[in-house]
């Protein structure tokens, strides 16, 4: 995901293929593989099963719920203390704001990566964030010494309400890489704001 395009090969944004349009992430998604930078791709974002029980608790679903899905009975204590679904360790970072009457709209996301590149190598983030949304990574700057080594970063993101009719939503996207000027890691940023029936 991380390593993937969405340029054409004369570099210009993908076009949908039965509109003509240009294409967005909800067409394309992470974008097409390029099989040899996801064969080197400096950084990756771990995942356990475990991850995806807290995410099955803070997605509200009931212990018996998660029993049928996993076989194993779940605690969901810890999971919920932890944080909110957002926080799955999943490249994509994707905040879905109902607008109750709210003017101002944030959450946050708490991300950990692996380095699998070269040791003692640094990383820093470049952000494209989407239309009228303030997209805000800390810290700048990974500072890897060890290949399997693991950092933690928090990425905010702020935005205002906007005037929509009811039942209807907008969607906007951006993206945050990783760079140590060999590799670029990206992460889609997406921002759905939806207005309530």
């Amino acid at each position: 995901m991380t390593t993937a395009y969405s340029h054409d090969s004369r570099g210009e944004t993908m076009l949908d293929e039965s509109t003509g349009n240009v294409s967005t992430v909800m067409d394309y998604g992470a974008g097409h593989v390029h099989p040899q930078k996801a064969m080197d791709p400096g950084l990756v974002y771990d995942i356990s099963s475990l991850d995806y029980v807290d995410f099955l608790c803070n997605s509200n679903y009931t212990a018996a719920n998660i029993r049928i899905i996993t076989r194993k009975a779940a605690d969901c204590g810890g999971a919920r203390h932890a944080g909110h679904i957002g926080n799955l360790n999943y490249p994509t970072l994707a905040a879905v704001f109902q607008q109750y009457g709210k003017r101002n709209l944030s959450t946050h996301f708490i991300r950990t990566v692996t380095n699998v590149g070269d040791s003692d190598s640094i990383y820093t983030v470049r952000i494209r964030p989407p239309v009228d949304v303030a997209v805000t990574v800390e810290p700048e700057r990974l500072v890897f010494r060890r290949v399997g080594q693991k950092l933690n970063f928090l990425v905010r993101v702020r935005t205002e309400a906007v005037e929509l009719s009811p039942g209807s939503s907008v969607v906007r996207s951006g993206s945050i890489t990783w760079s140590d000027g060999k590799r670029n890691v990206t992460s889609a940023v997406v921002v759905t704001l939806q207005q309530p029936l």
